[in-house]
């Protein structure tokens, strides 16, 4: 059995402003103690990751590795998003150093929320 690659392409990242702000009817936002996740709908055929860690949460090297662990679990849990997404994780103000286990566990229990309510919302409307 094939796994799939489990890579984190340039064209993987969202770094424009605009994608950010952007709003859908379709956007599912989905909370974790440490983190709001956006879900927002994509054409591209593939999910993106963008991340927001505000000045608030602490010095550069912090916010960096909070980004770096969050990329880490986006990266190694990005299959569970069906079908791909735009996903935006912005982090809520926790002074705890994160853990890439920590954040992969967030991360995989927003993309089983989402799935739920995709599939909740499928249901509803047949």
């Amino acid at each position: 059995m094939e796994h799939p690659r489990e890579t984190f392409k340039k064209k993987e990242r969202i770094s424009k402003r605009s994608d950010f702000i952007r709003r859908h009817p379709e956007d599912v936002v989905v909370h974790t103690p440490e983190y709001q996740f956006v879900f927002k709908p994509t054409s591209l055929g593939f999910s993106r990751l963008g991340i927001v860690v505000t000045r608030k949460h602490g010095n550069a090297v912090f916010r960096n590795r909070v980004k770096r662990v969050l990329r880490e679990a986006f990266r190694k849990n990005k299959m569970l998003i069906q079908p791909p997404r735009d996903v935006i994780a912005i982090r809520k103000h926790r002074p705890t150093k994160p853990t890439f286990r920590e954040a992969e566990r967030h991360f995989t229990d927003a993309a089983r929320k989402l799935t739920y309510l995709q599939q909740r919302k499928n249901h509803s409307t047949k």
